[in-house]
């Protein structure tokens, strides 16, 4: 991280502060303190398969004297392989010199059972750690470093020290957790805690520890807890925070909250005379805000967040104890407590009543189970009764927005009030989460050029907030080359097309990027099929799916609030055939869903993902990975195919299709000739004067026979039936209704042909049979069209106009046609004509040639 040089003399002012007030920090080397207990002798070892990391503790020993302030360790360290020569050769011990001071007793090296001392001035180098101050915070904290030289495998290393001082913050009173069990495997524990009988101390026990032993030592109230093989503990760093496998003993001896409220009134007042430029400042925000306390409230909290850094130097007292609202404004910089105390002073001097909120954010509402200390909360807020209205603020947070008092407060749960009469921790209502709103647009012009990809992301509340920081500490330019990098992952030949706009509606607080890209086209040629492929995955909301690891043990903790809804919109030269479509999954940690639409060219995905809780439970692993694993492997993507023009491609034979339909036709062939071939019963018929020839409407319907084969071929052929392009066309949903329909058409067709000519040749020869046939082919046109358009609806989600028009001719047809040829006396006179020719019969001897070339 890189820091700027005004932050750089801050710290180096903090520095020679520090060491102004406490002294050049030494080691000390003295005696153990006389006022010790002995634990019981143990000479058991840990297994060697339990060992981890090449070494164990042997003894583990605590000791702490509450009224000699004095807080003594002793530890011994067994060495069992070359790994633990690497990781337990050195000894780090921290310790604050603004009011704590360190006393080292040996460093004994056992080799052979022979002890070699290693304790001796100038060993230990005394450096600043200052771990948190990569989170702006400097609290002049220091560790004592000592690197043993010539450990070998089989070696004990041994030593104590006692830590002397308390933070006078806290007036004398004592409070502390005191663990039994750590991270590497412990032969023999031992804990002591050495009080005056009248100093009535408050426990509360965690994760069931062992049971302490309570006795009166030297006048001394004494508290001994001690276990043997004690087996370390799983820790993951992406466990909740509140979670604590670790069995431990709260002590405190505050009585109530009350006393904590007390303490935290008595060191960080709020102070209402406020005068120099701060004074000024405020006087400016009472003119600017007039009678309206919101608005007074708003520009409060945005001067203290926005124009007060996060920065601070806790040194001794102001651990906990704040700076004065004027040094703060004046330096422009402080912690928690700092602006937290600026913020309810300002406006207590508006006329708005507001406190100090004590709140820890990690564990959050679980503060509730610990007994009454001020180290249960790590972080202070502010809250505020605006216009009869209870509002939460954490002056921390930066850039955030939104009108009046709709400010996002994070889901702290329970906190303190600094209040008088504040006697019990208060809940505080959680906010409404804000949410994710992402949309990419995907525009396909054609099947081989470029493609557009637009994306919107839209952000609500803390969303809004967190992207609001995240852009002013990243920067434009840095920001397009991170998202520009996000989407390479995915798509490699990306690039942009413009810059990153960026829309802040502050009183809605609501903050929306729009990113436009240029990639190549996401569509593949398949040479086998013609057909072109292509797919999505919505890369976004994988990324906000919980990961369990298959070697976690304890809860896992997921980010929460989280509400992100994500939308994937393709964008085709042609309509879609899509079938819309829900899937869901619920469950207790997280909600899913994914929803399917279409509208003309534009094709919805539309996904969203909440989480419901801060954790998933050890129990529920195996249903949340399978869940998770479903979810990433099936749910996230899809795939299409797309032919852009079939009649474009050139022709390629369905030789499937052709040889059914070939076959078809023969077998309606041979039973056309048979029907016809089959004798007429009954009496002879006469061939003489009383014959009626074709004549009238009759000609109509010969010429409809005589055009429908041909047209009907023609069509079947022009369709493209018989092209394996047509049967691999563009379809992403009810490919066998697709399919269906088509054999279905062409063996509809391919009768409909072979039905016309057999009743053509029929009418031609004024067979008998004509009336009841012809009657047949009509019903046969109605129940085709009819089935063609039940096709159509089941393929298309409705029947397409073609096939309702075809449908009507049938029913019209048929209900004209149907009706003549049942009744008309001229078909009856006309088709009496039977089989075979040795039926027929003649009038008289005499007949006119034409007469007798008509019958032949």
């Amino acid at each position: 991280m890189q820091f700027n040089l005004r932050l750089i003399l801050v710290l180096l002012c903090a520095f020679v502060l520090a060491n102004a007030y406490a002294g050049t920090p030494v080691v000390h080397i003295e005696p153990k303190p006389l006022w010790l207990n002995a634990p019981n002798p143990y000479t058991g070892k840990i297994a060697a398969r339990e060992v981890e990391n090449g070494y164990f503790f042997q003894l583990n020993e605590e000791q702490i004297h509450v009224e000699k302030q004095a807080d003594y360790r002793h530890n011994i360290l067994e060495i069992v392989s070359e790994a633990g020569i690497q990781n337990a050769s050195q000894i780090s011990v921290g310790f604050d010199p603004a009011y704590e001071q360190i006393a080292f007793h040996e460093i004994t090296v056992w080799r052979n059972n022979k002890p070699l001392s290693r304790l001796k001035p100038g060993l230990f180098k005394v450096l600043a750690d200052e771990k948190e101050l990569a989170d702006f915070i400097y609290q002049g904290s220091y560790s004592a470093y000592c690197i043993l030289d010539d450990i070998r495998k089989g070696d004990c290393i041994e030593y104590s020290y006692t830590i002397t001082g308390r933070n006078p913050i806290f007036d004398n009173k004592f409070s502390r957790d005191l663990y039994f069990q750590g991270s590497q495997p412990i032969a023999h524990l031992y804990k002591a805690l050495l009080v005056l009988p009248q100093r009535q101390l408050h426990f509360k026990e965690f994760n069931k520890p062992v049971k302490s032993i309570s006795s009166i030592k030297n006048g001394l109230q004494c508290y001994e807890w001690e276990s043997y093989q004690v087996k370390p503990e799983w820790d993951y760093n992406n466990q909740p925070g509140w979670y604590n496998a670790y069995p431990y003993v709260q002590i405190s001896d505050y009585n109530s909250w009350q006393e904590v409220t007390d303490w935290a009134l008595k060191i960080n007042p709020i102070d209402t005379h406020l005068n120099g430029e701060l004074a000024m400042r405020v006087a400016a925000l009472k003119a600017a805000a007039g009678n309206d306390k919101e608005k007074y409230f708003n520009s409060a909290v945005r001067m203290v967040q926005d124009e007060v850094r996060y920065m601070g130097i806790e040194i001794g007292q102001y651990s906990h104890r704040a700076n004065s609202p004027q040094r703060v404004y004046n330096q422009r910089y402080g912690d928690c407590k700092d602006k937290s105390l600026l913020l309810a002073s300002i406006l207590q001097a508006g006329g708005i009543d507001a406190n100090i909120v004590l709140v820890n954010a990690d564990i959050e509402g679980h503060i509730a189970q610990f007994i009454p200390t001020p180290n249960a909360f790590n972080h202070a807020v502010v809250t505020a009764n605006v216009n009869g209205k209870q509002v939460w603020v954490d002056a921390t947070i930066s850039y955030q927005r939104g009108a009046g008092t709709n400010i996002y407060f994070p889901n702290y749960g329970k906190g303190l009030v600094v209040k008088a009469g504040s006697n019990e921790l208060t809940s505080i209502p959680p906010s409404k989460a804000g949410k994710r709103v992402v949309t990419e647009t995907y525009s396909i012009a054609n099947e081989k050029g470029a493609m557009k990809l637009d994306v919107k992301s839209t952000y609500t509340l803390n969303e809004a907030d967190d992207m609001r920081s995240q852009l002013a500490a990243t920067g434009m330019a840095e920001t397009e080359k991170n998202y520009l990098n996000y989407y390479k992952k995915i798509y490699p030949k990306i690039s942009t097309k413009d810059s990153v706009t960026v829309v802040d509606n502050e009183s809605k607080n609501e903050l929306t990027t729009i990113e436009h890209y240029s990639l190549p086209t996401i569509l593949k040629l398949d040479k086998e099929t013609g057909k072109y492929n292509g797919s999505v995955y919505a890369n976004y909301i994988n990324d906000n799916l919980p990961s369990i690891s298959n070697t976690a043990r304890v809860p896992i903790a997921v980010a929460y609030p989280n509400n992100v809804y994500y939308t994937a919109q393709l964008v085709l030269p042609s309509t879609w055939n899509v079938e819309n479509s829900h899937t869901e999954v619920d469950k207790d940690a997280f909600r899913f869903s994914a929803d399917r639409s279409t509208n003309g060219d534009t094709l919805n995905l539309k996904y969203y993902y909440q989480a419901r809780q801060d954790y998933i439970a050890v129990d529920k692993f195996d249903e949340y990975r399978e869940s998770v694993k479903d979810i990433s492997d099936n749910k996230l993507s899809f795939s299409f195919t797309y032919t852009p023009d079939v009649n474009a491609l050139p022709f390629r034979p369905n030789y499937w299709l052709i040889g059914g339909a070939i076959l078809l036709a023969l077998a309606l062939g041979a039973i056309g000739i048979k029907i016809y071939r089959t004798e007429t019963p009954g009496i002879m018929f006469t061939y003489g004067s009383s014959f009626v020839p074709l004549g009238g409407w009759l000609w109509f319907i010969a010429l409809g026979l005589a055009v429908t084969p041909i047209a009907v071929l023609a069509t079947t052929i022009n369709a493209g039936f018989f092209d394996v392009n047509k049967w691999h066309n563009f379809v992403v949903r009810g490919a066998w209704a697709y399919k269906t329909t088509i054999i279905f058409e062409m063996a509809g067709n391919i009768m409909l042909i072979c039905y016309s000519i057999f009743c053509f040749v029929l009418l031609i020869n004024r067979r008998d049979i004509l009336p009841k046939f012809i009657t047949g082919l009509y019903a046969f046109c109605i129940l085709f069209a009819l089935l063609d358009c039940i096709l159509s609806s089941i393929l298309n989600n409705a029947a397409s106009e073609a096939t309702v028009k075809a449908l009507t001719r049938a029913i019209v047809g048929g209900l004209i046609w149907i009706p003549y040829f049942q009744r008309s006396t001229r078909v009856q006179e006309t088709f009496i004509v039977p089989y075979p020719a040795s039926n027929f019969g003649y009038e008289t001897a005499e007949i006119s040639e034409n007469v007798e070339s008509e019958v032949e």
